[in-house]
């Protein structure tokens, strides 16, 4: 059993003393299809926050897992949920909630790149960042250059699956050379690569 697991308390806590620690959008029919399963037959799984008193010494909690659940507890007008209390600090509840939502696969990929941002700016370098996501190395670095030179676009079409990470970095190694951003096209069609037409 992980130290996590040992440590962890189920308890009932307002909704008005959490703080979301990594938000995400989320659509809009399937905010709905939450909502409606929660009216229907309740919570089946409580959300994940760790505590953190306030300067007055009342409790307040970093969510870790389960933002749509808490939203759509909200909003059918409940001011408590059940929620699985854990004792990390903010570095390791911000980790697991980016881990969360890349398991799950259903984040943008602004929130992803967001979230390696934030590590490499605390100060992890790639290798570690790629360890605690579940990530490559190799997916990591390249991730990490594309951010570096402010590559939005190209980081988009990587995450939606447009593109392959090795071709963003090819178009993106190529700077403002019209030729070369047309040979790592070519090459990454003519392998199947490339996804259209």
């Amino acid at each position: 059993m992980s130290k996590h697991a040992r440590q962890a308390q189920l308890k009932i806590i307002p909704i008005a003393a959490i703080e979301v620690l990594n938000p995400r959008e989320r659509n809009q029919r399937i905010f709905d299809d939450i909502v409606g399963n929660i009216k229907q037959i309740g919570l089946k799984k409580p959300i994940t926050v760790t505590s953190r008193p306030n300067a007055d010494g009342e409790m307040r909690y970093l969510l870790v897992c389960g933002e749509g659940r808490m939203k759509a507890f909200k909003s059918l007008g409940e001011t408590e949920i059940p929620a699985m209390v854990i004792d990390v600090d903010d570095d390791d509840a911000f980790i697991m909630s980016l881990a969360e939502n890349i398991a799950r696969r259903h984040c943008r990929a602004v929130e992803l790149l967001a979230g390696i941002q934030r590590l490499r700016d605390q100060g992890y370098d790639k290798s570690t960042i790629a360890e605690k996501t579940g990530l490559s190395t190799d997916y990591i670095q390249g991730i990490l250059q594309l951010l570096g030179n402010k590559e939005d676009r190209l980081i988009t079409a990587v995450e939606a699956g447009k593109i392959p990470l090795y071709v963003a970095l090819a178009i993106n190694g190529a700077g403002n050379d019209d030729k070369a951003i047309q040979i790592a096209l070519q090459e990454a069609y003519e392998s199947g690569k490339l996804k259209g037409k």
